[in-house]
Parts: C-alpha cells; structure tokens; sequence
C-alpha cells in the first residue's frame, strides 16, 4: 500500500511567492527520493501551504523524512516555526 506525507508550512506574512520559488528550486530533490511517486503543493490558508508526497510503501515514506528537514531547515527565514510531516497509509489513483 503507499504512504502519503503532509507537512502543512506556516509561511511567514508577505512570503508566499518567495516560498514557492524555494520550493520549486528543491525539485530536483523528487527524482532522488527513492519511492517517492510524486509531489504537490498547495496554498491551504492566506499564509499556509499544504505539501503532500505520495510514495511507494511506509518504509519509503520514513526513509525521506531526512531530506524533507534538511529542506525545512533551509526555509527557515521563510516559515513561522518548523512545520510536522506526518505519514498516512494511503492510495494513489491515476
């Protein structure tokens, strides 16, 4: 079964746009993590965004958890405080 994470990103006022940038300069990262299906991104609130990974199994999930703080933790001057990844069993359907 796959494995879905969440981290939901409290962005700090007046730096969303900046915030996608960033993002968008890490996706090179999706096609190293082993297992990792696909990714999305979504503005959830005025300074919120939403990511969601889909992976291959749990174990896949876990295992990327390092490169998603590593991330987080270049994006400090971006966000309110470190957001929390969480990992949900889950299904992918194309």
């Amino acid at each position: 079964m796959a494995a879905i994470s969440k981290i939901v990103m409290n962005i700090k006022p007046g730096r969303i746009d900046d915030a996608y940038k960033f993002i968008d300069s890490k996706s090179h990262l999706v096609g190293e993590i082993e297992g990792l299906i696909g990714m999305a991104v979504a503005k959830t609130g005025e300074n919120e965004l939403t990511g969601i990974g889909v992976y291959e199994s749990q174990d896949a999930a876990e295992a990327a958890a390092p490169v998603s703080q590593e991330v987080f933790s270049e994006m400090a001057s971006l966000i309110t405080s470190m957001p929390e990844r969480g990992v949900f069993s889950g299904m992918w359907v194309s």
